[in-house]
């Protein structure tokens, strides 16, 4: 299932902040590897499963789960370039939030367990191979690259710090910054969307508005 840059960034922007809140709460400091994760298995949140059911990361109802399924198609790689198409039981949640607690509840499989120790995201990405999340032979490198497209290292570390919630109302990104006493110079603003964004920052409007509506959220990034 193909998808366009434009929606993994939009995917991106909507679905980090709730990563990263969670990952914290467990304990996980890479993130990165998980949104790139969440990107391939729901193609950019445009497969059913991820839009109808919440399930952005192509989770099976395993045996000993009692939470709610559905059954669908889906292809596995058990020889290597070779595709088979089954049918297979896969959780369902009745919202996005509860998906991404549903994949930190999955995480907690004792064979999942070195997870939590991974030191960057091309080991998260090793490690999700030997503990065989996929069947794909290619599921590491696809997974890494995708972190690497779409600079995914910038949610990693759950030290991640925000700046203060912009109340006010206003469509000037440098007003917005410099009420909360933020340097608002250009060098600066590129800096923030560094942190933020995976594209170069070149000042434009759109830009702008973007970092905005993620200031008023409290969700901009602190370089």
């Amino acid at each position: 299932m193909g998808y366009t840059h434009a929606e993994a960034e939009k995917f991106i922007e909507y679905i980090a902040p709730m990563m990263v809140a969670e990952a914290k709460k467990r304990g996980y400091s890479i993130v990165s590897t998980s949104i790139a994760q969440a990107i391939v298995e729901s193609a950019a949140n445009t497969s059913t499963l991820s839009k109808v059911y919440h399930n952005f990361f192509g989770m099976k109802a395993q045996k000993g789960y009692k939470g709610e399924y559905v059954r669908m198609r889906t292809k596995e790689e058990y020889q290597q370039g070779q595709l088979v198409t089954i049918y297979a039981n896969f959780r369902k949640y009745p919202n996005d939030e509860s998906g991404i607690q549903g994949y930190y509840d999955f995480l907690q499989y004792k064979r999942y367990a070195n997870l939590k120790h991974a030191k960057d995201y091309k080991q998260f990405a090793e490690y999700l191979r030997v503990d065989k999340w996929a069947t794909s032979f290619t599921y590491r490198d696809n997974l890494i690259e995708k972190v690497e497209r779409y600079n995914l290292t910038r949610f990693d570390n759950t030290h991640i710090e925000y700046f203060p919630k912009y109340a006010d109302t206003t469509l000037s990104i440098v007003i917005a910054l410099e009420s909360i006493g933020v340097d608002s110079s250009f060098l600066y603003r590129e800096k923030i969307y560094a942190a933020n964004y995976a594209d170069k920052y070149k000042g434009s409007e759109k830009q702008n508005l973007a970092m905005l509506a993620k200031l008023s959220k409290g969700q901009l990034i602190k370089p």
